[in-house]
Order: structure tokens, then C-alpha cells, then sequence
């Protein structure tokens, strides 16, 4: 099989290679310092393809900015942000602040005391200046939020003229206190969480006509506020924004996790704060109208919140190797759909080792949340890769190298879709495991105490093991069992594994003779003509 290190060897007729210890004599090598100097260096191949170890750890997000052509985000552990534009979504026009609807489509960035305001799709631009005696308290569409030294709180867009208007608010209640500003699935209302008289409350502002609402209160400390144009929802109570004045919010029933959006009339649920070990965390909905509650998403964690235009957004996927961000609206029946946008690049991590046989590459390493895994990428017929990464093994412990061993861990690809390692314990003994068939099974066989071993090859389900002690095993492993079996224990010579044959020097100098590993019958010999013993060999069919 190719193997995970090179060999210095000599090519033979045939499909044998074979390495003999020769010396080296003075006519092989330069003659003089300047003479090596001389010799052109060996050209590097060119790849014909790359592949990146990637975690298998699902990468959380926050969106910086959600709207109606797309979205903004970076990873919560991060700095750098990326830009995703839906695909095959005819954003809204650009006719300026005067149409607030326009408002899913613009970006807010503020500079201490001005506000510059992108419609993203046209490019077309803003400015709100904030007015001396006021401060910033949020934004979000066309309109900036603002409170001045009394308290009272302002709804500020830009003019035509290129002036600001200010909207004083009204019906804010008197000796309330901000406590936060929440943007959610709307550019024509702002969610405000206040205190008065010690008890904390929820409201919206209008910011078509600065009126204020209060439809929540006394909700906990630690609650959400949720809410699109049709509903607000907060500490699993609900009303609906056009509902008359003294109307009562419903209790909405629990759903697993917090409240993360409002969808038509789908109120959106995850990330529980306890989950029991193995549960998958899902994006739940319940309907505030029936009352049903579906899954929307699993797994899904990590990155889910509102959109500009009443919609919302939520990473799933089974691990961070196809982890995505799905695109949720509303449908007409009251329900809700999810379309897949983007997915999320997962980190790199290191390479351990290397091995490749039947046009597969194994590869091991260290993914985050998870422990040491072995993977697999499908190349095609010219060895590029052709596919996504694949694990190809369970969570492993992390290999026992011993000091300097610089071809620790051992790996052997066996061509039909597993590959062999060598384990060490924590006494130096070692074992041969056996793996790739699935990502949950281990196979193994002890080496009966031998230690500082080698993996010089294998083929299908035979192993060969070279042990520190001298002894050379070969070890089987059956499909469909859960342990290997040693079937051959010799002293240690040159040897070659293919199918069932067994490739060691033959009786007379030069030879190589091959022994069937279930008959025990001698399948042929090849006279080589070298004038020596081999050290090593490799084999490739017969």
C-alpha cells in the first residue's frame, strides 16, 4: 500500500519494489564540495490539490447586521466579520426615509454624534446628526433612537435637505427608566424594557408616529422580548400589537430553550440553558395562534435571531463539517420555511498523520470538541480531492509516542476502507486497532507485551506489525468482528502484504517468495536478480 513514509528503493521488472543495504561506493557520489554543489536540485512536483483538516466542532455566530437582502456575521469567539447575500432575493427599492418598509435594507453605523444610514442594495446613503443634549440609544431601519438630559426619548431620521427631524416620543411613562433597546423582526417598531416603581415591563415604540406602548410587565429579570409587526412576545407571555388597550398577553406554553424570534405567527425557541448529555439542541416553534409545536431545526444552537424584514436566521447541521445558516419565513397557511443560505467554514486544526491508499486520503488529527479523529477526503483519478472531509473513526484518545519517535503515530491505509494504528498504553505496551468502516467501532489486538513497534504495511484485513522485541506478527481483522486475531508469529524479516499473500525474502540471495495466509502454501517466487537479501518490501497485486 502507499505508505506513510518514503522509501529509498530500487524499481524492479514488475510489481515488486525491493530495498538491499549496499554500501556506497566513491564512484556513486561527488567528487568534491563544488561538484555536489553543481548538481540541480530535484524539481518539486506541483499539487494537483489541496485538502484542510477541518474541526468537527459547530462554529457560534452572532449577526451584526440581518436584513432583507442578507446578513453580516462573526464568530462569537472572533473579530473578523463576513457578508452573505440570499440568493435569488429582489431586495426593496431605495425611496429613503420617508418609507420606512425600505428600512430592511439599511445598514446603521454611528461615528460619536452622526449616524450614517446604507441602503445596502443601492448604495444610497443618509445622515442623522444627533442633536447636542441627546444620546444614542439604538437603531435600527431608518430611525435612530435617542434620550435627552430629561429622560425623554426621540425618533430621529434624516430629510430630504440633508437636515435631521427629531419625533419626540410619547406616552413613555412618566418616571420609567430604560433599562434596554431591542431591535427584532421590524424597522417600524423598537422594543423597550423599562422599570417603574420596581417592577420591569415591556413595550414598543411606534416609530412612524413616536407613540409608545407598554404591553408586558412585570416580566423576569432574566426574560427575552421577541417580536415582528403582528406579535410581541416576553418572559412566555404574548399579545398581539394591534390588540385593543387593557387587553391581557396569553401565556405562551414552554418550549425547550429561550426565546430567540418571532416568524409570522411562529414564536422561535432554543438553546436550553440544561440539556441532558447526547440530547441533539434543536430550534423549536410554537404557534400563537394553535398552539402546535414542531422542531424546526436539529441540531441548531449558536446563532439564531431576527431578521429586518420578519424573518430570522439559525445555524444547523450535523457537525461543523456542514454547518449552516438556514434562512426562516413565514408561509401563508401560518407556518414557517427554512432555506439553506450559507454555510460556515470550520476551523482548521492540525495534521498528525497521513496515509493513502485506494484513492482515498486518511488523515489524523485533533478536532476541537471532539478529541482525535480519523478522517477521510475521496481523491479522483488523478488525485485530487473530490469531496468533503468525512470522519472515518469514533472520538479517540490522543496517540502514546514514545521519546523521539518522529514516526509516531504509526498508520496503515488497507485499501478497502479502513485504515491500522499502532496504540501505545501508558506502560510502552502496544496494541494493533483497526478502524474506518464506520464511526463507531474499534477493532484491536494486543501485541502480547512487545513495545517501540512498526506498522511496515497491511492489505485489506491483514496486519503486519514489526515489534521492538524481534517478532514480526500479522494480524487479521474479519469484517463484521470486533476484535483482530494474530495468525502468523515469526522472527522479523523484510515482508509485504497484498489480499491474503505475504511477501518475504525467499531461500536463495535476491528472492522473494510469497506464502498464501490461510493455506500456508507458497504462491510463487520472484528472482529478483539482486546480489543481496532484501530489507524491504513492498508489493502491489502479485
Amino acid at each position: 500500500m502507499t505508505r506513510s513514509r518514503r522509501l529509498a528503493e530500487v524499481a524492479l521488472t514488475g510489481a515488486m519494489a525491493l530495498t538491499c543495504a549496499l554500501p556506497i561506493t566513491p564512484a556513486q557520489a561527488a567528487d568534491t564540495p563544488a561538484q555536489a554543489a553543481d548538481t540541480p536540485a530535484q524539481a518539486a512536483d506541483t499539487p494537483v490539490g489541496t485538502v484542510r483538516l477541518a474541526t468537527e466542532k459547530r462554529v457560534e455566530i452572532t449577526y451584526t447586521w440581518a436584513g432583507a437582502s442578507g446578513f453580516q456575521y462573526r464568530p462569537t469567539s472572533g473579530s473578523s466579520t463576513t457578508w452573505v447575500d440570499y440568493p435569488d432575493v429582489e431586495p426593496p427599492a431605495h425611496t429613503g426615509p420617508d418609507d420606512l418598509a425600505t428600512g430592511t435594507d439599511v445598514v446603521n453605523a454611528r461615528s460619536g454624534s452622526t449616524v450614517t444610514q446604507r441602503h445596502r442594495s443601492t448604495d444610497a446613503t443618509a445622515t442623522v446628526t444627533i442633536p447636542s443634549g441627546q444620546t444614542y440609544a439604538a437603531a435600527v431601519g431608518w430611525s435612530v433612537l435617542t434620550q435627552d438630559a430629561t429622560g425623554a426619548l426621540h425618533v430621529l431620521r434624516a430629510a430630504a435637505d440633508g437636515t435631521t427631524t427629531d419625533l419626540p416620543v410619547t406616552d413613555f411613562p412618566a418616571g420609567a427608566r430604560p433599562t434596554a433597546y431591542v431591535t427584532g423582526g421590524s424597522v417600524r417598531r423598537l422594543a423597550i424594557v423599562h422599570t417603574l416603581d420596581g417592577k420591569r415591563s415591556v413595550g414598543l415604540v411606534d416609530l412612524t408616529d413616536g407613540t409608545f406602548r407598554t404591553y408586558v410587565t412585570d416580566v423576569a429579570e432574566d426574560s427575552e422580548a421577541v417580536f415582528n409587526d403582528r406579535w410581541l412576545v416576553s418572559d412566555w407571555k404574548s399579545i398581539r400589537i394591534d390588540a385593543e388597550p387593557g387587553t391581557q398577553p396569553a401565556r405562551v406554553a414552554g418550549l425547550p430553550g429561550r426565546l430567540k424570534a418571532v416568524v409570522g405567527d411562529q414564536v422561535l425557541a432554543s438553546d436550553p440553558d440544561f440539556a441532558q448529555g447526547g440530547t441533539p439542541l434543536a430550534l423549536s416553534s410554537r404557534s400563537l395562534v394553535t398552539g402546535a409545536a414542531s422542531t424546526v431545526l436539529s441540531p441548531s444552537f449558536g446563532g439564531i435571531g431576527p431578521t429586518l424584514d420578519g424573518g430570522a436566521l439559525a445555524t444547523a447541521g450535523p457537525s461543523g463539517l456542514d454547518w449552516n445558516v438556514h434562512r426562516i419565513t413565514p408561509t401563508q397557511d401560518g407556518g414557517i420555511a427554512t432555506e439553506k443560505v450559507a454555510q460556515l467554514r470550520p476551523y482548521s486544526i492540525g495534521v498528525q498523520g497521513l496515509a493513502l491508499a485506494g484513492g482515498e486520503l486518511f488523515v489524523y488529527g485533533e478536532t476541537t470538541g471532539v478529541g482525535y479523529r480519523y478522517s477521510s477526503f475521496q481523491l479522483d483519478a488523478m488525485g485530487r480531492p473530490t469531496g468533503q472531509q468525512t470522519p472515518r473513526s469514533p472520538a479517540l484518545s490522543g496517540s502514546t509516542c514514545l521519546p523521539g519517535d518522529a514516526a509516531c503515530p504509526q498508520l496503515e491505509v488497507m485499501g478497502d476502507g479502513r485504515v491500522s494504528y499502532l496504540w501505545t498504553n501508558a506502560d510502552g505496551q502496544e496494541s494493533v486497532l483497526n478502524l474506518g468502516l464506520d464511526t463507531t467501532t474499534i477493532r484491536n489486538e494486543p501485541t502480547d507485551g512487545d513495545a517501540a513497534g512498526r506498522i511496515p504495511g497491511g492489505s485489506g484485513r491483514y496486519v503486519l506489525y514489526n515489534g521492538g522485541s524481534g517478532t514480526q506478527r500479522v494480524v487479521d481483522f474479519p469484517t463484521g468482528t470486533t476484535d483482530g486475531t494474530t495468525v502468523l508469529t515469526r522472527p522479523r524479516t523484510a515482508a509485504a502484504v497484498w489480499g491474503q499473500v505475504m511477501w518475504t525474502p525467499g531461500t536463495t540471495q535476491g528472492s522473494v517468495a510469497g506464502t498464501h495466509l490461510k493455506s500456508g502454501q507458497t504462491v510463487g517466487t520472484v528472482a529478483t536478480g539482486a546480489p543481496c537479501t532484501p530489507t524491504d518490501i513492498q508489493a502491489v497485486n502479485t
